[in-house]
């Protein structure tokens, strides 16, 4: 019997396997999670809980006919989470980095279609932990390789920035057109332009201002720069230049307090979101260092973490690489108004 006659048996109960495996929750679970909000009442809600996602399934992004047609002939790719670690976002596309799987997921929000990389020209991902949108250019970072690719929209390979020491993290800055590289090995901050020039470079090991302990992630906005400090166990925040500008954090297990600090994000209103890993929460700082609010807990539930990771928000959306939990979770900031 030919493949294709196989084809005709074996498409139709997988997809019917598929349907009958879909889960179905109880109505009052479901309302339960609808409704999950940090605080919780009778005071003002400020974040809440819409979805979570680690597959492209559960983003809405299903797979053409022709594929399943190629899948069933010659095995499908896993298109399933291992690790995620990063999570940068705009308004087309959600980029994610997982060094477990050693792949960099896409999911294309806007045409309804995912992508997986799993290599990029002539080299093999092998810990791809770093990811960044900028202009026209999307940045990949891969710790194992001690390289940085950026690529053009098609993800065609441009140009590579190689022997950095581990690095773990990127952040563009929009208005200057600038990549930041946390080179964590280096204790240092890297700076390059849109196209892998090298600028200058912020930092060196200690614990003054402008001076790290294995800095691990980063962000920018608002023209600043946001460096998790990791093991000095504060968040220092730079001019796009280097200044130093503000720093607060403090190592402990309470609220407030870092115990193994990770991504850092800002929201609409400059609030800073810090992911701690190992008390499984996201915090809430004023950029004086004032402590607002945590959310999460551990747990494999939805709106709790094992050992969350990255951070991106986009529009108030706030996207939480849940790396154990092999998810990505999005919650809203609330705003005021």
């Amino acid at each position: 019997m030919s493949k294709w006659w196989l084809l005709i048996f074996i498409l139709p109960l997988a997809i019917l396997a598929g349907a009958c495996s879909t889960r179905t929750y109880d109505p009052a679970v479901k309302e339960q999670v609808t409704n999950m909000v940090w605080p919780e009442a009778p005071e003002t809600a400020r974040i809440k809980f819409l979805r979570q996602f680690s597959k492209p399934e559960d983003m809405g992004i299903r797979e053409s006919l022709s594929r399943k047609f190629r899948d069933a002939l010659v095995g499908g790719e896993d298109r399933t989470m291992t690790r995620p670690y990063a999570v940068a976002v705009n308004s087309k596309i959600v980029v994610v980095a997982d060094p477990g799987a050693a792949v960099i997921h896409i999911f294309d929000q806007e045409r309804k279609t995912y992508r997986q990389l799993k290599d990029v020209g002539k080299h093999d991902l092998e810990s791809p932990i770093g990811v960044a949108l900028g202009g026209e250019k999307f940045y990949i970072a891969d710790s194992k390789l001690g390289k940085v690719f950026i690529l053009n929209q098609r993800l065609k390979l441009l140009s590579i920035l190689g022997d950095l020491q581990r690095p773990t993290s990127l952040a563009f800055d929009p208005v200057n057109q600038r990549l930041y590289v946390a080179e964590t090995l280096a204790h240092a901050i890297r700076v390059f332009d849109e196209n892998g020039n090298d600028l200058f470079s912020i930092g060196e090991r200690g614990e003054a201002e402008t001076q790290f302990n294995f800095p691990s992630h980063l962000a920018f906005a608002n023209n600043r720069l946001f460096v998790n400090d990791t093991m000095n166990f504060r968040i220092q925040i730079l001019s796009p230049e280097g200044q130093h500008l503000q720093t607060f954090g403090k190592h402990g297990v309470g609220s407030g307090h870092l115990t193994q600090p990770k991504g850092v994000a800002v929201d609409s209103m400059d609030h800073v979101y810090v992911a701690d890993a190992l008390s499984n929460q996201v915090q809430i700082f004023e950029q004086d260092g004032t402590f607002l609010l945590g959310f999460g807990g551990a747990g494999e539930g939805p709106g709790t973490f094992q050992m969350p990771a990255g951070l991106a928000i986009w529009k108030d959306l706030i996207y939480v690489a849940d790396s154990f939990n092999h998810r990505v979770q999005v919650f809203q900031f609330l705003r005021e108004e």
